[in-house]
């Protein structure tokens, strides 16, 4: 029973230390991509900041309007298999930053991409007017 309850807290502080690591520039476009790759579009429309925020609605009808844009092009190359960042350029206010990193796929194509991110009360977001 000891070992058991010290590998629960183990793993309990392993979960903290990864979900708090995803707090950064680079962690919210890894967890964007995360859930294209697993197809979790709504979950992927909550990484987005939008200034006047969103209804139920009409985030059900941006996840669909991303599904229908990324799950055909996503298949077509066999699945994205991996992201690399490769650069992150913070603002002068570090409350935003611009972060470049490839998509890798199935079929062994790359895409170069960049997402503006802002960090809004404390939680990095991906910049949806850019």
């Amino acid at each position: 029973m000891k070992k058991f309850v010290s590998f629960l807290a183990i793993a309990l502080l392993a979960i903290t230390f990864v979900s708090c690591s995803k707090n950064t520039p680079e962690g919210v476009v890894e967890q964007y991509i995360s859930n294209l790759q697993a197809g979790k579009y709504e979950d992927a429309i909550d990484l987005f900041y939008f200034k006047k925020g969103l209804s139920e609605k009409e985030k059900e009808g941006y996840a669909n309007l991303l599904r229908d844009k990324m799950s055909k092009d996503i298949d077509k190359k066999k699945g994205i298999t991996g992201v690399e960042i490769t650069n992150v350029e913070m603002g002068d206010d570090e409350k935003s930053a611009k972060v470049m990193y490839v998509v890798k796929y199935g079929d062994g194509s790359a895409k170069n991409e960049e997402a503006n991110v802002l960090n809004i009360d404390g939680k990095w977001l991906i910049d949806s007017s850019k």
